[in-house]
C-alpha cells in the first residue's frame, strides 16, 4: 500500500514537472515574437549607446584633447559634447573627432567651453 501512494506521488509529480514545463515553453513562444515587434526605440538606444562609446574611445586617444573633461550624450544619432578643453581649437578637434565616428547624425558642441584656467 506504501509503495503504491509512493508511486502515485512520483507520478503526479513528475506530470506536474513536465506539464509546467511546457506551459513554460508556450509561454516563452508567446514572449519571443513580441520582442521582434518591438518599437525601435530600444534599438536606437543601442545605437546610440554605441556611438557614445565609439565618440568616447576616439576623444580619449586623440593628441591634446582632455577626454576626461568632456561629456559624451548621443540621441537618435546626434551627438552632445559638454564640458571645457583648454582652447577652441580643441573645441573644434573635438568636434572633428566625433563627427568621424560612423553613425553620427550631428554633433552640438555649444555645450563645451574654453576652460581659461591654467593648468597646475
Amino acid at each position: 500500500m506504501k509503495i503504491k501512494i509512493l508511486f502515485s506521488t512520483i507520478t503526479a509529480m513528475t506530470l506536474l514537472i513536465f506539464s509546467a514545463g511546457t506551459v513554460t515553453a508556450q509561454s516563452m513562444e508567446t514572449t519571443v515574437p513580441s520582442l521582434e515587434n518591438e518599437s525601435t526605440d530600444s534599438t536606437q538606444s543601442i545605437s546610440d549607446t554605441v556611438i557614445t562609446t565609439k565618440v568616447k574611445a576616439e576623444l580619449a586617444i586623440t593628441e591634446g584633447i582632455k577626454s576626461n573633461d568632456i561629456s559624451v550624450e548621443t540621441n537618435n544619432g546626434v551627438v552632445t559634447l559638454t564640458g571645457t578643453q583648454p582652447d577652441e581649437t580643441l573645441i573644434k578637434k573635438a568636434e572633428a573627432v566625433a563627427q568621424s565616428v560612423k553613425d553620427v547624425v550631428r554633433v552640438d558642441i555649444s555645450g563645451l567651453t574654453v576652460d581659461a584656467t591654467p593648468a597646475n
